[in-house]
């Protein structure tokens, strides 16, 4: 005698039950999305924007451009100006330290030679990081670019 398989083990399967009809205030907002997804469809299948509406559209995209652009200017403008804080106040700090011979109540000394190297060099940072910043914020057009070209005089 062969075992019985899984399926008679389990025993029959109860057929599934019919879905209730869905409530009415169902079916009007799957309507709904219906119809505003067959509006959406149509409006795409239109033609392209012209005259006007493109002027609209590339002013909205100049306007949205510019205010992103100011607010990463202003992080970044806000991130320099953190750093060289920073690196001016480890400037001072350093230069103290060295002319009263401790940092943090212990002794402290430091070659003059290396006392300029880092001053000097840290100082080119900081400037150098301001003037590209501040090319950066402030960019310098050409006028000749921003003329349209003359056209050939007969």
């Amino acid at each position: 005698m062969t075992e019985p398989s899984e399926l008679e083990r389990v025993g029959p399967v109860p057929a599934p039950q019919p879905l209730a009809p869905a409530p009415a205030a169902h079916t009007d907002t799957q309507a709904a999305i219906e119809r505003a997804v067959q509006q959406g469809l149509e409006s795409e299948r239109r033609s392209p924007a012209q005259g006007a509406d493109l002027e609209r559209l590339t002013r909205q995209l100049r306007y949205r451009e510019a205010v992103d652009q100011r607010l990463l200017r202003l992080g970044v403008g806000a991130i320099v100006f953190i750093l060289s804080a920073g690196w001016l106040a480890a400037d001072v700090t350093l230069t103290l330290a060295a002319g009263w011979g401790e940092l943090g109540g212990r002794p402290f000394r430091l070659e003059s030679s290396v006392l300029v190297a880092f001053l000097t060099t840290s100082t080119a940072t900081v400037i150098g990081l301001f003037l590209v910043f501040l090319r950066w914020l402030y960019p310098q057009t050409n006028p000749v670019e921003e003329r349209e070209p003359e056209r050939d005089r007969p």
